[in-house]
């Protein structure tokens, strides 16, 4: 056995941080334990029994879920079937939304077109001059 392994069966003086690492604890936590003495170096050093941080029991753990009943799978499944049925649904709504969507773009294209000849031709009617009889009638204020 080395010099620094610490056996089972024996008390063991260490310093807090090294004991709170033994005991899987914080250093704060093992300063308050009631026996410990100050080291050579000036240090705090507790006395850490490992017989009973061995005998110490095993933290509980959750028991194992139970496997589903076949009852509990069958409505599973019936869940599962609802809900394909409502993807599909919406699925063929997305695909009949998105082909209105491009009928309603290639008119409001086409609409834009017309808009913009219609707007080229009246600004060619408005430059051109007025008939004679039209400045004849506003040069005579009638």
């Amino acid at each position: 056995m080395a010099k620094d392994e610490v056996t089972y069966s024996e008390a063991v003086r260490a310093a807090a941080a090294e004991a709170a690492a033994a005991l899987g604890t914080n250093p704060d936590a093992v300063r308050q334990r009631p026996r410990r003495q100050p080291g050579n170096d000036g240090k705090a050093r507790v006395l850490l029994d490992m017989d009973a941080q061995k005998d110490k029991a095993a933290p509980r753990k959750r028991p194992d879920v139970q496997p589903a009943d076949a009852r509990t799978i069958t409505t599973f499944e019936a869940c599962i079937a609802d809900l394909r049925s409502l993807l599909a649904k919406a699925e063929e709504r997305a695909t009949e939304e998105r082909s209105r969507c491009d009928r309603l773009l290639a008119e409001t294209l086409v609409a834009n077109a017309r808009a913009a000849r219609l707007e080229g031709e009246l600004t060619a009617l408005r430059s051109r001059p007025a008939p004679w009889w039209r400045r004849w009638r506003q040069a005579n204020g009638a």
